[in-house]
């Protein structure tokens, strides 16, 4: 199997693992939004649980659309060229991060100036 083929089945892995988790934290969501009313000490835990499952539902959407970007990116015959820089993505990076877009070097600038641009 081709290396860019390993990629792709993990890819579609991580996927469906992804897709399964975020179904289940929608479906709790919608169970605690429906059966909890803020009344005594362990509802408000509850409320604190449906806070933390809808943050993590949009992390995993998130996730499951750096992951289908990637897909469409091999399919296009575009994957593992950094986005930014056009030079080619390690593949090392790749087999740990398989939706990555950019480089290392890329990778660390837009943090750097993201955290820059935090800053107060």
């Amino acid at each position: 199997m081709k290396p860019i083929e390993k990629l792709r089945q993990k890819l579609l892995a991580q996927r469906r693992a992804l897709f399964e988790q975020v179904a289940r934290a929608a479906d709790d969501l919608r169970w605690l939004d429906t059966n909890t009313h803020p009344e005594t000490e362990e509802e408000a835990q509850e409320q604190s649980i449906a806070r933390l499952l809808a943050r993590l539902d949009e992390r995993g959407n998130t996730e499951l659309r750096a992951i289908d970007r990637a897909l469409i990116l091999i399919e296009a015959g575009a994957y593992g060229r950094c986005e930014d820089c056009d030079e080619p993505i390690p593949v090392e990076r790749l087999e740990v991060l398989p939706a990555a877009t950019t480089c290392v070097f890329c990778a660390s600038a837009r943090e750097r100036d993201s955290r820059q641009a935090a800053a107060p």
